[in-house]
């Protein structure tokens, strides 16, 4: 599968889930879609007993390590909780930046059928930003509550001119959709080892779904794990410029093994850049499974309006670049057809290969 089929194929997936509004303990509507693309491609699932989905395409080895790729299907947003005479009563969810608290801001409650209905917040009672808030909506149109409350924003929308795709949730919806494409390709591409896809819940509100999966060794050990992220633009990790093959994130550096597998990836890519960084600004899935033993690294499109913290303390849709999200399925394509081969790039080659002559030198100097 090509780098132009790969992209559609993306493309495709992340305006589907695009249109679905989520937020963290209320993702079982993009759980939905994910399942059903799965059984669409033919990828066995098994849901465990917190809702994260596990997709795996078996390789020919048992004895062979798999590759897995994580995302996380929550976006920050609010919960309704109770409906009183002054309003409805709900909370924040997840780190949406301090203007999203505010009076006037519009969000939209998502009732349980799907059905949104537009409303407004009119204050807070709580202390901090996200505690207590109080909403506006027509309560005569609210299904049971607590209920999923998302900013009004954008489902999907791609603007060919500046080839930038803007959303109300790339953040992960874009890692989710990255997955599912490399999960078809691999169905393609038989290999040594497993390739899997995990998608987990809360994310945003502490790692939640990932830690509860890693602990529970939901994938074997030893399998290396890449965290498929969206992360906050950073000087060196711009927009653009391609995706970024994340060594740590904020609490945790990430090891070498699981990312020969990248390293090894970027000779089938071509000519189009990849970036590598830290990308501290913020805690990723990786740090999840990194702390309980497996091989872990990470992939992150750069993010514009991260978790739709605009310019100027406004909301705005988040966004990604095409070109970035292009080459980060390759990559990541890439990678899931060496499943099992224990791959090596050229640098850790070089590195692995004993200097003879250079040693002969050093052992003759110290005769």
């Amino acid at each position: 599968m090509d780098r132009e089929q790969l992209t559609a194929i993306g493309l495709n997936y992340l305006s589907g889930m695009g249109a679905i509004p989520a937020t963290s303990y209320y993702e079982q509507p993009v759980a939905d879609y994910i399942m059903a693309q799965c059984a669409d491609i033919g990828v066995e699932t098994q849901v465990d007993r917190y809702g994260n989905i596990l997709a795996t395409r078996p390789g020919e080895d048992d004895a062979a390590e798999g590759i897995a790729f994580v995302a996380h299907m929550d976006h920050p947003g609010y919960e309704a909780l109770s409906a009183e005479d002054d309003g409805v009563h709900g909370r924040g969810l997840g780190g949406l930046p301090p203007q999203a608290y505010e009076s006037g801001v519009a969000v939209t409650f998502v009732g349980s059928d799907g059905s949104r209905i537009p409303g407004l917040i009119m204050g807070r009672a709580g202390a901090r930003s996200g505690d207590n808030l109080i909403f506006e909506v027509a309560q005569d149109r609210l299904g049971p509550l607590p209920c999923a409350i998302v900013l009004d924003l954008p489902d999907f929308d791609y603007d060919e001119q500046t080839k930038l795709i803007r959303m109300r949730a790339a953040d992960d919806l874009a890692g989710c959709a990255s997955i599912l494409a490399v999960m078809r390709s691999a169905m393609e591409s038989p290999t040594p080892g497993a390739v899997y896809g995990l998608f987990t819940r809360a994310e945003e509100v502490g790692l939640v779904g990932a830690r509860l999966a890693a602990a529970d060794g939901l994938l074997p050990a030893g399998t290396n794990v890449v965290s498929v992220e969206t992360s906050s633009i950073l000087p060196g990790a711009e927009i653009g410029r391609g995706p970024v093959v994340r060594t740590g994130d904020r609490m945790t550096t990430f090891g070498f093994e699981a990312e020969e597998y990248l390293a090894a990836a970027v000779s089938g890519v071509g000519d189009f850049p990849i970036q590598r960084q830290l990308m501290q600004a913020g805690t990723c899935e990786g740090t999840a499974f990194a702390r309980n033993g497996y091989p872990t690294t990470g992939l992150a499109y750069p993010l514009g309006a991260w978790h739709n913290n605009g310019p100027g303390s406004t909301i705005r849709p988040e966004f990604i670049h095409h070109d970035d999200f292009a080459t980060g399925i390759a990559l990541l394509a890439g990678a899931a057809a060496l499943a099992g081969t224990n791959p090596n790039s050229a640098a850790g080659a070089r590195i692995r290969e004993r200097p003879e002559a250079e040693e002969r030198r050093l052992l003759d100097s110290v005769g």
